[in-house]
């Protein structure tokens, strides 16, 4: 039996607040379309717990088993809305076993919930909370104080900003009273709690919640709530306020506290900041500004956190990225961060990954209007040499949902969206020098003669310009040209900044602007929405088609690559959508699916210009729509796919030339996704094609939470013969690549 395991994943964050959490271990969970996702860019430790929200109406804990697997540990139902956001108890006070959520929905109501330990495995305790507060659309924040046993009754309110609540954030004042001298304006003193409180009005705002002194020793305790300072600074909604983790120091038997008075918000203002009290005054200042400073498609922050050491801050954007920023000081007074490698993806339904033809990189499409290059990043450690895959580029950011991909040769692709246009992208010299460098396949930079330095991609415009070393050269040259810089949409992708080859995996502020490919050309013909596209694999042919409700519109299309001009006969063979158009690998065979549940076969014409391929065969295969078909590795037989949950292989026959099914494989549900195995797995008997049985079933933790819209094996991996690797994309936003070693 064969051995799966999970060699890469890349997906992006929702586009919502509150979508990460950072853990005293260092792992990072993040929603992610349906997922909770989990990435740990620290040395990692022991977790205890996670509890994440849903618009399914539902919370659930999880927590691993012995197995060191995240599974389901309970499910907290009630809500009759989305539950948009979750608390948990963070108490410094450890004499309980019983730990405290509370969830907020979409139907204006805030549930608690306890959880008690139970067994070894169930975590850490606490003591309840005692202190609630929630953020409104009235612009209100409300006090709920634990009183009467296990109820929270609402105390106080807290007017002052002039929008949306976002983001609430407690923390304990832990200096002395000494530390309060004649010059300090602040009036903390310790055991205060102060609340950190974020708005759309662009401000945020800090309470503090104090003790009074009691008038007698039978006297009740009051409480004072006060404002405390007005933190102005981001330019645009302010999204996420989150204070810097207490520091932890162990004193013989007993445990001592620190709560650093460090604050960091992200806002949609494309820009996160660290805010602290100065030392002497207690004004509140900015100590750093970080984030991009440019004009680029980025639509800002919508959170930020802090390490559990606060020397990393990571936040993540609306576009799903991920961005850290570590603080590299070495005296207490500095504040120097500096970038890191971080991860990416989409952040919407992934529709088609493909293998370029030597199988070094892959490239994706999405409805999220753009397309993702990922490789491996090779390297040394030490003596251990480290491969980890990253998103290296990003080749086309379009204004319309991708839906299609597919190679012509080695560095050209061709790309299909909602705009019934096919565009032909090209890779730059940048990205080829790039790519040898990262892979450690040094004969990539050999490839890079007469190739663009770049692409840029001008202001309201969908076409990449190619930039070559004449328009370099004529800017360096040149004094500052106004009407030159106009021609490029950000300021800090000019000609001059293409000329770097990395050296590590890019930051996302460099994947949006200086690793795109040069468009080279348009393919026109096509009435509606683009469904599919495919190449020939000796690169001369492309075939296309797109939504039909008629003949007329369920044509393939086959385009020349020599003079990028359509063939005059069209395979018309359909009269419903064509999903899928597959080439044998020798280019005899073009294989097409449709809507109107046949599959067609069209046999390639030598010696005529007008008809290059000719419709052969066709069968009524399913008894509902074929999703994809798939050739095998030798050409002797295909496979079909579709919405009748079966699999059908075909085979041609000897004797009548004709194609016949000779196996049906019966699914639980429909076939949304097919690739035939690059190799030879297994011999069936002579003639005995209908001898199919199930290999490996892939374990559900390790495979997609929604359909499945496309599958590419990558074709060889070098100096691994007993290893293959799948690349897939879904609907949960995701691209992954399998290893199955066998």
């Amino acid at each position: 039996m064969p051995s799966v395991s999970t060699e890469f994943i890349a997906i992006g964050a929702n586009r919502t607040t509150h979508a990460a959490a950072w853990s005293t271990d260092g792992w990072i969970a993040y929603a992610a379309s349906q997922l909770v996702a989990l990435y740990n860019p620290l040395v990692t430790t022991q977790s205890v717990a996670l509890v994440s929200g849903s618009a399914d109406t539902t919370a659930k804990v999880w927590k691993k088993n012995p197995e060191g697997q995240w599974v389901c540990s309970a499910t907290l139902e009630g809500h009759t809305g989305a539950v948009e956001t979750v608390a948990c108890m963070r108490d410094h006070s450890l004499e309980t076993q019983v730990d405290l959520f509370a969830t907020g929905s979409a139907d204006g109501t805030i549930r608690l919930w306890e959880r008690r330990m139970v067994d070894a495995t169930t975590g850490n305790s606490h003591v309840p909370l005692p202190i609630l507060a929630s953020g409104n659309t009235d612009k209100i924040i409300s006090i709920y104080v634990h009183q009467n046993g296990s109820q929270f009754e609402k105390v106080h309110t807290l007017q002052g900003h002039d929008n949306w609540i976002r983001s609430l954030a407690f923390a304990t004042y832990t200096g002395t009273d000494a530390e309060i001298t004649e010059n300090t304006v602040h009036t903390l003193k310790k055991g205060n709690l102060v609340l950190a409180s974020a708005s759309q009005d662009k401000y945020i705002r800090l309470w503090k919640i104090a003790p009074q002194a009691k008038l007698s020793s039978d006297s009740d305790q009051l409480y004072s709530l006060m404002f405390e300072a007005l933190l102005i600074g981001h330019d645009d909604w302010v999204y996420s306020v989150h204070w810097e983790r207490p520091k932890v120091t162990n004193l013989g038997h007993n445990t001592e506290f620190t709560q650093p008075m460090r604050l960091v918000s992200a806002s949609s203002d494309k820009s996160l900041m660290v805010w602290s009290p100065d030392p002497a005054t207690g004004v509140w200042v900015n100590e750093v500004r970080m984030g991009d400073m440019g004009g680029n498609s980025n639509l800002g922050f919508c959170g930020a956190l802090f390490s559990p050491n606060g020397k990393h801050v990571l936040s993540h954007g609306a576009n799903g990225s991920f961005h850290v920023w570590q603080d590299i000081s070495t005296e207490e007074d500095e504040n120097h961060w500096i970038p890191q490698v971080s991860i990416s993806g989409h952040f919407k339904a992934v529709e088609s990954v493909a293998w370029d033809p030597q199988s070094r990189y892959l490239v994706s499409s999405s409805l999220d209007q753009s397309t993702r290059l990922f490789a491996p990043w090779n390297r040394s450690t030490g003596e251990t040499r480290v491969q980890t895959w990253h998103e290296m580029g990003r080749p086309q950011v379009h204004g319309y949902d991708l839906k299609c991909i597919a190679f012509i040769h080695d560095w050209q692709f061709v790309s299909g969206a909602d705009e019934k246009v096919l565009r032909v992208f090209d890779a730059p010299r940048s990205c080829v020098e790039s790519l040898a460098v990262l892979t450690g396949e040094e004969n990539l930079a050999s490839q890079v003669e007469s190739r663009p330095i770049g692409a840029n991609l001008p202001a309201l415009g969908l076409s990449n310009k190619a930039v070559f070393q004449g328009d370099i050269d004529a800017m360096m040259n040149s004094e500052e040209n106004h009407a030159t810089m106009q021609s490029y949409a950000h300021t800090s992708s000019t000609p001059t900044s293409l000329l770097e080859t990395m050296h590590q995996p890019p930051f996302e502020e460099h994947l949006i602007q200086h690793t795109l490919w040069p468009e080279v050309e348009k393919l026109y013909g096509h009435g509606y929405e683009l469904i599919c596209a495919e190449a020939t694999h000796d690169g001369k042919y492309i075939a296309t088609a797109c939504k039909a409700a008629t003949p007329e519109h369920a044509v393939v299309r086959l385009f020349d690559t020599t003079h990028w001009k359509e063939i005059k006969t069209k395979v018309d063979a359909h009269s419903l959508t064509v999903t899928r158009a597959r080439f044998s690998h020798n280019d005899r065979w073009l294989l097409t699916v449709s809507r109107d549940r046949l599959w067609s076969l069209s046999e390639r014409v030598e010696g005529e210009q007008d008809t290059i391929y000719r419709p052969m065969y066709k069968n009524k295969a399913h008894a509902r729509i074929i999703w994809n078909c798939a050739w095998s590795h030798d050409d002797a037989f295909f496979v079909t796919g579709s919405r009748d949950k079966t699999i059908k292989i075909w085979t041609q026959n000897s004797t009548a030339s004709e194609w016949e099914c000779v196996s049906t494989l019966r699914c639980s549900e429909a076939v949304t996704a097919l690739d035939m195995a690059p190799v030879l797995l297994w011999s069936a008997p002579q003639g005995q094609l209908e001898a199919w049985k199930p290999w490996h079933s892939i374990e559900k933790r390790l495979s997609h939470a929604g359909v499945v819209n496309s599958l590419a094996w990558r074709s060889s991996l070098a100096h691994q013969e007993k290893r293959l690797q799948l690349a897939s994309a879904g609907e949960d936003h995701s691209v992954r690549i399998l290893n199955i070693d066998w």
